[in-house]
C-alpha cells in the first residue's frame, strides 16, 4: 500500500493550473463546464498516481451516504462523485465539478456514520455553492503565481510539506487571502451542510461532535489535523453550528441510517502502526462496553490482521454467542479455521453463514477456498463459477478458476483463465503463452476459441496502441 505524501497534491495541481491558465478562465467567468474539466483532470491524476482507494465496499458506502445527503439538496449542477484518498491524514475536500474526497484517516477518526455524513454534507455545501469557482473568479486581480498559491493552499490543506509548497511561490499574502475566503465560505457550507444532514435524518449535533474530535486530535498530537487546516476557524464553527441547532433544528439522536459503520472502518486498509493504534483504542472501548458485539467484532478483526489468531477467534466466538445469526461473524470464524488448517470446522461455520446469506460473494469465495484446501475440487470450482462475475476485492477469480480447472483435469479452461489472470497482472508474455496453449483444447469454431483469439489479438495490438499514444517513445 502506497503512502500518500501531501506534497504530491501540489504536483498533481500543476496540469490543472495549466488548464485554467491556458483557457484564460481566471480572466473571465469560471463556468460550470470549466469546473467539470478541472475536477475531472484532478480526479484522473489521483487515479493515475494510485492515490485513491479501490475498495468497492468502502466506496459504495460513502457513495450511499453522499447520495442520501444529495437527495436533500436542490442545487446540484454536477454529477457528484465520492472517493476515498489513501492517506492517513484527517482531511476531506471538494474540488471543482462535484468531486468529493474523504481521506481514509478521516473515516477512522469519525465515531459514527452521522459524523461522516456531516463531513460529506459540508463538502457538498462547498461544491453546490461553487466556492472554489468564486475564488478562481476573484483571482483575476492576481497574477498566476498568486493563483497557484491560492489553489495549492485550498487543496493541500496545510502542514509542514504544504506550507513549504505554498512558500515556494513567495506569495505569503496569497495564503492569507485563501484563509479569509475560506472563513467566509465555511459559514455558508455549514448552513447548507447541516440543513442537508438534518433533512437526511441524521443527528445535527454530529457535525459539532466531529469538530470536537478534531480539537482533541490537535491537543493530543500537538499538530493541527489537515481537516482543520483546510477548514479553518474550528472554534467559531462549533459556536456557529450550535447556535443554528438551537434556533432551527429539533433534537434528533439518529447516528446511523445505512448502518454497520464500525464494520466499514474494519475494511479500511491500515499499516501495522495504524492497526496497533486501533487495537489500543478498541481495547479501551471494550473495557467500558464488554458486551458490545460490534466492538468485539472490530477487536477480533484487528487481532486477526495482527496475527493474534487465538485471541481473534475467542472474541469472534464471544460475539457470536450474543449474535448467533450474524453471517459476518460466522464467515470470519470460518476464515480463521481455514487459515489454521481445520477445514471441517471452516465448512461448518461457512455453511451456517451461507444459509443466512446465500448469495454473499465473500462467503462463497471463502467456502470455495475451503473446498479446494480439503481436496474437493469440483465443489471449489462450482463455488468459484458462482462468483466469477462478482467484484471481489484483492482477489483475481481467474487465478482460482485456473487452479480449480487444472485440478479437475480441464486443461483448456485452466490455460484460458491463467491467461486472463496474467493479463490482469500486466504479465503479457505469460498471458500470451497460456492463451496459445488453450487453443489446443477447443474446436476451431467454438465460442471459447473465438474468445481466446480475441484476447491474443488484443495483446498483439498493445505495442501499436501504445506507440500511437506516445509517438516519441
Amino acid at each position: 500500500m502506497r503512502k500518500l505524501r501531501q506534497n504530491q497534491y501540489f504536483y498533481l495541481m500543476l496540469p490543472i493550473l495549466a488548464i485554467i491558465f491556458q483557457a484564460n478562465v481566471c480572466l473571465a467567468e469560471f463556468t460550470i463546464e470549466d469546473e467539470r474539466k478541472v475536477g475531472k483532470e484532478f480526479f484522473d491524476k489521483l487515479e493515475e498516481h494510485e492515490l485513491l482507494l479501490k475498495k468497492k465496499v468502502l466506496n459504495d458506502y460513502i457513495t450511499e451516504i453522499g447520495t442520501l445527503v444529495l437527495a436533500q439538496t436542490s442545487r446540484t449542477p454536477f454529477d457528484f462523485k465520492f472517493s476515498i484518498v489513501d492517506s492517513s491524514a484527517i482531511n476531506a475536500f471538494a474540488t471543482p465539478g462535484g468531486y468529493i474526497y474523504i481521506n481514509k484517516g478521516l473515516i477512522m477518526a469519525a465515531e459514527s456514520e452521522a459524523q461522516l455524513a456531516g463531513v460529506i454534507a459540508h463538502e457538498i455545501g462547498h461544491a453546490n455553492a461553487r466556492h472554489v469557482a468564486s475564488i478562481i473568479q476573484k483571482s483575476k486581480r492576481m497574477n498566476i503565481a498568486a493563483m497557484a498559491a491560492v489553489l495549492a493552499g485550498l487543496f493541500l490543506g496545510g502542514g509542514g510539506e504544504t506550507t513549504a509548497a505554498i512558500a515556494a511561490f513567495s506569495m505569503a499574502g496569497a495564503s492569507t487571502m485563501t484563509l479569509r475566503y475560506m472563513r467566509q465560505h465555511e459559514e455558508e457550507a455549514d448552513r447548507m451542510g447541516i440543513e442537508y444532514l438534518v433533512r437526511a435524518g441524521y443527528c445535527p449535533t454530529a457535525m459539532i461532535d466531529f469538530l470536537k474530535i478534531m480539537k482533541q486530535h490537535e491537543f493530543l498530537s500537538k499538530t493541527m489535523p489537515s481537516y482543520m487546516q483546510t477548514h479553518p476557524g474550528t472554534d467559531d464553527r462549533i459556536f456557529y453550528i450550535e447556535s443554528l441547532i438551537l434556533t432551527r433544528f429539533p433534537p434528533n439522536n439518529v447516528k446511523n441510517i445505512i448502518g454497520n459503520f464500525s464494520r466499514i472502518q474494519d475494511r479500511v486498509p491500515l499499516n501495522t502502526s495504524e492497526l496497533g493504534r486501533r487495537y489500543r483504542k478498541l481495547e479501551e472501548a471494550i473495557k467500558k462496553e464488554p458486551e458490545n458485539v460490534d466492538l468485539l467484532y472490530s477487536l477480533a478483526t484487528v487481532e486477526d490482521k495482527l496475527g493474534q489468531t487465538a485471541s481473534a477467534l475467542e472474541h469472534f466466538q464471544k460475539a457470536l454467542t450474543m449474535s448467533p445469526r450474524d453471517y459476518d461473524i460466522l464467515r470470519n470464524i470460518g476464515s480463521i479455521y481455514l487459515k489454521t488448517g481445520d477445514t471441517d470446522l471452516a465448512k461448518k461455520y461457512l455453511h451456517r453463514a451461507l444459509n443466512l446469506n446465500p448469495n454473499h460473494p465473500e462467503i462463497i469465495l471463502t467456502l470455495g477456498r475451503t473446498y479446494f484446501a480439503s481436496g474437493e475440487y469440483e465443489k471449489a470450482l462450482e463455488s468459484y463459477l458462482r462468483i466469477k462475475d462478482a467484484d471481489l476485492e484483492d482477489t483475481d477469480i481467474h487465478y482460482l478458476l485456473a487452479m480449480a480447472y487444472g485440478r479437475v483435469h480441464n486443461k483448456g479452461d485452466s490455460h484460458y483463465h491463467f491467461g486472463l489472470h496474467f493479463k490482469n497482472a500486466s504479465r503479457y508474455e505469460s498471458a500470451l503463452f497460456h492463451f496459445k496453449e488453450a487453443l489446443n483444447y477447443f474446436p476451431k469454431k467454438s465460442d471459447r476459441t473465438t474468445d481466446i483469439n480475441r484476447e491474443i489479438q488484443e495483446l498483439a495490438d498493445r505495442p501499436a496502441k501504445r506507440s500511437t499514444r506516445n509517438p516519441r517513445r
